[in-house]
């Protein structure tokens, strides 16, 4: 299996990610004034955010809508934040809907890296001819917290694997060996892309709609 380059890189620690169980808790309870916050506590507090908000999407979408129609809400809003995300980066390296491994790799590192220190513990993803592989200790989307709503994780996640399908004609499948929601002790997940000599090549323009 292979890793990109930047693995090695020391730099590439997680702002927020060493913050002590005592700052977070004083975070979580707002026992802290502005003049005593760092980078650390504000990477945490929004990374922190993110995840509070898809909990607290899980448990009003269930008491308003019932559990089926949350269900379906949750796995249409990973079809879109997976696919439309992907997507991008492929339309970024010239390769729109002609991915391969590596730039799955590419896309996963990217946004592991840039949304907090619990979606960081992702990092880094393998790679070799036919797959990608990320696997993780921590994820954003399932909570320790409100483990029953791991149900809607499932469905958030199996919608982001339906978009990175869609928006990808060379990717097979996405395999899920373990998840945090399966009550595991972390997750991991494999891309499973078509051999290289069966993969379509880079679009031309035309092909692409580019004027």
């Amino acid at each position: 299996m292979t890793q990109e380059a930047y693995v090695s890189d020391r730099l590439l620690f997680y702002p927020g990610a060493g913050l002590s169980s005592a700052e977070r808790d004083r975070l979580e309870r707002y026992d802290i004034s502005i003049g005593e916050l760092t980078i650390d506590h504000l990477v945490y507090s929004m990374s922190r955010q993110i995840e509070a908000n898809f909990q607290t999407f899980y448990t009003v979408a269930q008491e308003v809508a019932g559990q089926e129609s949350a269900l379906a809400i949750a796995r249409e809003i990973g079809r879109r934040y997976g696919g439309q995300g992907y997507a991008k980066l492929l339309r970024a390296q010239g390769r729109e809907r002609r991915g391969e491994p590596r730039m799955m790799a590419l896309y996963q590192d990217l946004v592991h890296s840039i949304r907090g220190p619990k979606h960081a513990a992702a990092l880094f993803a393998e790679y070799d001819d036919t797959r990608c592989i990320v696997r993780r200790t921590q994820c954003i989307y399932f909570s320790d917290e409100n483990p029953g709503n791991g149900v809607y994780t499932e469905a958030f996640e199996a919608g982001c694997f339906e978009g990175y399908v869609a928006a990808d004609d060379n990717l097979l499948a996405v395999e899920v060996l373990h998840c945090r929601f399966q009550g595991a002790a972390g997750c991991e997940q494999h891309w499973v892309f078509k051999p290289a000599d069966e993969r379509l090549g880079p679009m031309s323009k035309d092909d692409a709609g580019v004027t």
